[in-house]
């Protein structure tokens, strides 16, 4: 029963295999809007939860727990990594110690429904939105 509750919610919430989804953008939730929280509720939420503590509908269904993103300044020493952030986002820096990644490279699909000056523009409001999620 658990097994079709999850299955149900990765279907509904637009789960799908990362690679299909990169060369299948229709696959994916779509918003056309470049604020941050609106970026997150739709591409970022259902793994990450609402408040951003890797704890969304979809989550038990991938193999590796959603990061915690709350948690990302008290990690960094009390600092936002605002920049390891966004390049993990953008997918464009590749971190090996990090081992295989299940998170959607969303730099690339940016790309197919904006210009580089939009894509950049995303990046900065959906970090700008994580950073705003830090654990007080």
């Amino acid at each position: 029963m658990r097994f079709l509750l999850v299955t149900a919610a990765a279907a509904v919430f637009g789960v799908t295999t990362f690679g299909q989804a990169a060369k299948n953008p229709e696959s994916i939730p779509m918003t056309f809007s470049l604020s941050g929280a609106e970026m997150y509720t739709t591409w970022c939420a259902s793994c990450h939860g609402a408040l951003g503590k890797g704890d969304g509908p979809t989550a038990a269904a991938l193999k590796t727990k959603p990061a915690d993103l709350t948690m990302l300044a008290k990690k960094n020493g009390g600092k936002f990594p605002t920049d390891k952030v966004r390049n993990y986002i953008d997918g464009m820096t590749v971190i090996a110690a990090h081992g295989s990644r299940e998170m959607p490279i969303w730099g690339a699909f940016f790309r197919t429904i904006g210009d580089e000056k939009a894509v950049t523009y995303r990046l900065v409001t959906l970090t700008n939105y994580v950073e705003s999620l830090q654990a007080k």
